[in-house]
């Protein structure tokens, strides 16, 4: 009877890739191919993910229940805290001509903007 094994990284968002495995010896092929298309789509939305990562809008607000370092971990150091703080220096400042952030206060949540 054929089983499913899951191979990969699960720290953070990442996920686990399945894997293909049965003791009969006469579905090695179908298992390396079957194995191959699941990397391959892995691979894919590893690729999408990061496509989306570069299309995100200079100014652009997020909320998460995350601490800053958490966030930009997962988002990328482009993000600071929505707090009213200096963006001197910064593409949101030249696009904006302000030279801070807004200051938004969710409950409950963190609030971030991408200035870069």
């Amino acid at each position: 009877m054929a089983g499913v094994k899951a191979e990969g990284k699960v720290a953070g968002n990442q996920r686990q890739i399945p894997v293909i495995q049965t003791p009969d010896m006469n579905v090695t092929q179908l298992q390396q191919n079957s194995n191959k298309v699941l990397r391959n789509l892995s691979n894919q939305v590893d690729s999408l993910q990061s496509l989306m990562n570069q299309t995100q809008i200079i100014g652009e607000i997020k909320t998460a229940s995350l601490t800053l370092s958490q966030f930009q971990n997962i988002a990328g150091t482009n993000w600071i805290l929505a707090n009213g703080q200096s963006s001197v220096g910064t593409k949101y400042a030249l696009l904006t001509g302000n030279n801070t952030v807004p200051t938004i206060t969710v409950v409950g949540a963190t609030t971030f903007i991408k200035v870069n």
